[in-house]
């Protein structure tokens, strides 16, 4: 019995890859500040800045629009929305859609029903990217039930190193409540993405993901970084983070997330596309390992 390593192809692309970078990063943004906004009332008006507010919908239609580069894409859109009852491709249009709209009207007369469509809609478009993946049965690696998790938690942990760029952009100050809430979602990220990583033994799924490039970028880079870095922001006096200081660090830090996010995808996306091994000489009656 010989198992048959099959040639590497790329299911997806690179317009895939920026489709599930933007929208997720955007809308893992969007729950987050909306958190860090209630659990921190005193919060200050230019925390919800124009930019923190039409950023996430700008995002997600950029994201739909790289996928115009996909050979044919453009010619099915029309089609997208037509399998609602079995399509994750079809949700996640409509979440995004709806995401978009829900926002933008928040953002030009804010009302309560708006942000509440707009959050489950960013919800809905995290999860649904996830399951995209997760049902894509051709590649052995993506069937994992960890793979929806993933892309929850890698959406929010993007969301914090974009809240903490723009942050040290506009001259914020980030409180230690807000901090922590930070770490604890890079965390989440970090023990989904090494379970779902390290734990599966599965020979070809592991080839890209254990190169020291890879790790470097998505464990060093993407999660040890940036706690060290928003741990010297919470422990160190507060004299002694104010001003510059403190905006070089969440700009850093904010930078490292946003990488390794970004490196995650990639490894996901495009250095996972190993199709299902296929059994050669396969004993009479013997289970097939699928």
């Amino acid at each position: 019995m010989e198992l048959v390593q099959p040639k590497k192809q790329h299911v997806w692309d690179w317009p895939v890859v920026v489709n599930f970078t933007l929208g997720g990063m955007a809308a893992g943004f969007y729950l987050l500040n909306f958190l860090l906004k209630t659990f921190q009332g005193n919060m200050p008006d230019r925390y919800q800045t124009v930019v923190f507010k039409l950023l996430p919908p700008i995002l997600v239609g950029l994201g739909f629009i790289s996928l115009t580069g996909e050979a044919g894409r453009s010619l099915r859109g029309r089609y997208l929305l037509g399998n609602l009852h079995s399509s994750w491709m079809s949700r996640e249009t409509l979440m995004g859609a709806l995401f978009i709209l829900s926002a933008g009207l928040d953002f030009l007369s804010p009302h309560v029903i708006f942000k509440i469509s707009a959050l489950l809609a960013a919800a809905g478009l995290i999860i649904s990217h996830g399951f995209i993946v997760y049902r894509a049965v051709a590649v052995k690696s993506w069937n994992d039930p960890l793979v929806p998790l993933h892309f929850v938690t890698s959406g929010l942990s993007m969301g914090v190193g974009l809240t903490l760029l723009l942050g040290s952009c506009s001259n914020i100050t980030f409180g230690p409540p807000s901090i922590l809430t930070g770490i604890i979602c890079i965390l989440l990220n970090l023990i989904v993405w090494l379970t779902y990583r390290y734990l599966q033994g599965d020979i070809f799924f592991l080839s890209t993901s254990g190169s020291p490039v890879s790790s470097m970028l998505t464990l060093g880079i993407g999660h040890l970084l940036p706690v060290v870095l928003l741990l010297l922001h919470v422990l160190m006096p507060a004299a002694e983070t104010k001003g510059t200081f403190q905006d070089i660090l969440s700009a850093l830090a904010g930078l490292a997330i946003l990488a390794g996010g970004v490196g995650q995808k990639v490894v996901i996306l495009l250095g996972d596309n190993y199709l299902r091994g296929i059994m050669m000489g396969q004993p009479k009656g013997s289970r097939q390992g699928v």
